[in-house]
C-alpha cells in the first residue's frame, strides 16, 4: 500500500481544519442568533405585559352618561333611555 505524499496528507489536514472551522463559525452563529431571539422575545413580552393578561395599572373613572330619545308612536307616547351600559328602559307616559 503506496503512502501519501506529505504535501498531499498536509493539504487534506488543512481543508479538514478548515471545515472544521467553518462549522464551528456555523454553530456559534446559530447559538448566537437563538439567544438573541429568545432575549428579544422575553424583552417584548416584559415591555408589554402577558399576551393572555387584559388587566391595567391604572385606574379609570366611569362617567355614566346618559342619553333620552323620543320615539313617537301612533297610539302611544313612547321614550327610551339608553345608558353607556346598552340597557334600554322604556317608559310610557
Amino acid at each position: 500500500m503506496p503512502t501519501p505524499d506529505p504535501d498531499r496528507a498536509a493539504l487534506a489536514r488543512e481543508r479538514l481544519a478548515a471545515k472544521r472551522r467553518r462549522a464551528s463559525n456555523l454553530r456559534r452563529r446559530v447559538v448566537a442568533a437563538a439567544l438573541a431571539t429568545f432575549a428579544l422575545a422575553w424583552g417584548v413580552i416584559a415591555f408589554n405585559g402577558s399576551m393572555g393578561s387584559e388587566a391595567t395599572t391604572t385606574d379609570t373613572a366611569s362617567t355614566g352618561t346618559t342619553t333620552s330619545t323620543v320615539i313617537p308612536s301612533a297610539t302611544t307616547d313612547e321614550s327610551a333611555t339608553t345608558t353607556d351600559d346598552d340597557t334600554v328602559t322604556t317608559a310610557q307616559s
